[in-house]
């Protein structure tokens, strides 16, 4: 019998292209020992992008795979309700956290949420072996420049790759959980979605191994470097080289290098990207400008990482961070914080 690997991806049309290339890159690595089944929580998706979504059969006719387009308006009026401030004018970055809406009436017990800005060089067929050892999900605890106005010892996790448990999720209840904090806490987080996932299950999420988030920053990092970036304590160093030598998923994040499929990026898997994409539907798409705009601290890492050599960048963008997370973290005492620790509950206490 196949094992099973069910996928989520999410995003609203002006985004369906970096899913299209994201699952492209994943039917060209599958494994014949896995059924696929791919769920697509989609907003305003054009009749083009459904046409282009339906070819890809025809060029991976070996690949065992579902797809299914979910229309997620519904999502996205239920965030707008909750009075959730939009993230880059959009609400799909929370669509996830409502996934067992969909969901439940389905035999889909665990299913991964893999973010549009991703390349997937793996067959993710170990996914279907994972122990949850418990939990109602796992996200990757990968370095400690995300945690900004918390405690040193805040478990900080990206989540554009979570995978989700989801008879545990039932059980902790945790899409009520996830309503009620919005409700108490309100949207104080800059990583919308990220922030009530960390400190909403700082203590109850499983470790989701670090070759399924590579962050596509690291791959020409020297092995310090990469030590001094994953600096988590659950990454060992044996983890971390493998995993970069070994990526099942590359996290291409917005950053000041630009996605690859920006104008004028310099990220170092631009022809990895492209490549993708020209073996894709996609492919003769022209680059698209740079969204959000630099800020000042970004603007002089771009140039740094122009005219500097590598390691001094890496060095600086690695520390740089960390000093600018307890400088946040200082100047914002006065503010309101989330406190990392839940009552009898389960309910996030403030101060």
């Amino acid at each position: 019998m196949k094992k099973r690997v069910n996928i989520l991806f999410q995003s609203d049309d002006n985004f369906a292209f970096m899913v299209g290339v994201a699952m492209s890159s994943l039917l060209e690595n599958a494994s014949k020992n896995v059924f696929y089944d791919i769920y697509y929580f989609a907003l305003n998706l054009s009749d083009a992008s459904r046409a282009r979504f339906a070819s890809l059969r025809e060029r991976h006719p070996d690949v065992d795979y579902r797809f299914t387009v979910v229309d997620a308006a519904d999502f996205e009026r239920e965030f707008i309700a909750l009075h959730v401030h939009d993230h880059r004018g959009s609400y799909v970055t929370y669509f996830k956290l409502l996934l067992d809406r969909y969901f439940k009436d389905t035999d889909v017990d665990r299913i991964i949420h893999i973010g549009a800005d991703t390349l997937i060089p793996g067959s993710l067929e170990g996914l279907a072996d994972f122990d949850f050892k418990g939990a109602p999900l796992a996200m990757n605890w990968t370095e400690k420049g995300h945690e900004r106005y918390h405690p040193w010892r805040y478990r900080a996790s990206i989540a554009e790759m979570i995978y989700f448990n989801l008879p545990e999720w039932r059980a902790h209840k945790c899409e009520e959980r996830i309503i009620r904090h919005i409700k108490e806490i309100g949207d104080i987080y800059g990583s919308k979605d990220q922030g009530i996932l960390n400190v909403e299950f700082q203590d109850e999420y499983a470790q989701l191994p670090l070759k399924y988030n590579v962050y596509d920053m690291i791959p020409h990092m020297s092995k310090k470097n990469l030590l001094r970036y994953h600096n988590a304590p659950v990454n060992t160093p044996e983890e971390i080289f493998d995993a970069v030598e070994h990526p099942e998923i590359i996290h291409i994040a917005r950053t000041f290098l630009y996605r690859p499929c920006e104008e004028g990026s310099l990220d170092f898997n631009n022809d990895l990207w492209w490549g993708y994409c020209n073996r894709s539907p996609w492919a003769g798409m022209k680059p698209i400008p740079p969204y959000p705009p630099l800020g000042a601290k970004e603007k002089l890492f771009r140039w740094l990482y122009q005219h500097a050599p590598l390691w001094l960048c890496d060095w600086l963008y690695i520390y740089s961070r960390r000093l600018f997370g307890v400088y946040l973290y200082l100047t914002h005492l006065p503010r309101k914080r989330v406190n990392i620790g839940m009552d009898a509950v389960g309910a996030v206490q403030s101060i």
